[in-house]
């Protein structure tokens, strides 16, 4: 009755830390009962970042026989430097929202040795180049990197960043 939209999240759509491979089918179930539950989009996490692309597009295309494309998001991590091109292939694929974090912070505390989500700013130079528009002022997305980075005396994990930094 208060009218809160709730975004449902399901972990481990390309792989669990406990029972290895996830089929998509189990992912489909989950994200549908999450949307039949009313939550107005379905992000899809490779939380511990074991996807490929095309894992990622067969996982997708089951999901999208029961939860409608414009209602799924995509969360991507890069243990084994996947997430950028999960990530595209989720775009070629119709997906148009992609969770990120500045410098690639986040992890997965239940998998050893998982890595953050894909950097943000790794995603919106990718999408540049593709000349889609992101909305985003990428000088001040870099700066903020920057800040972060030293803030938290984190190396960053966006190869973007530290690239334009050694240019610095």
């Amino acid at each position: 009755s208060l009218h809160i939209p709730i975004r449902g999240y399901v972990s481990c759509v390309l792989g669990c830390p406990y029972e290895g491979e996830i089929s998509a089918e189990q992912v489909k179930q989950v994200a549908k009962d999450l949307f039949d539950l009313g939550c107005y989009e379905i992000s899809l996490g490779d939380t511990i970042g074991v996807g490929t692309p095309k894992a990622c597009v067969e996982m997708l295309h089951t999901v999208t026989t029961a939860v409608p494309l414009s209602h799924v998001a995509v969360h991507m991590h890069d243990t084994y430097g996947q997430a950028l091109a999960n990530v595209l292939a989720a775009l070629q694929y119709g997906v148009t929202t992609v969770d990120s974090s500045v410098a690639g912070l986040g992890g997965c505390p239940y998998a050893k040795g998982a890595s953050g989500n894909v950097a943000t700013e790794d995603v919106c130079y990718m999408l540049n180049g593709l000349q889609i528009d992101t909305g985003v002022d990428f000088p001040k997305l870099l700066t903020v990197s920057k800040w972060l980075s030293q803030e938290l005396n984190r190396k960053s994990a966006s190869k973007v960043a530290v690239a334009f930094q050694a240019k610095e």
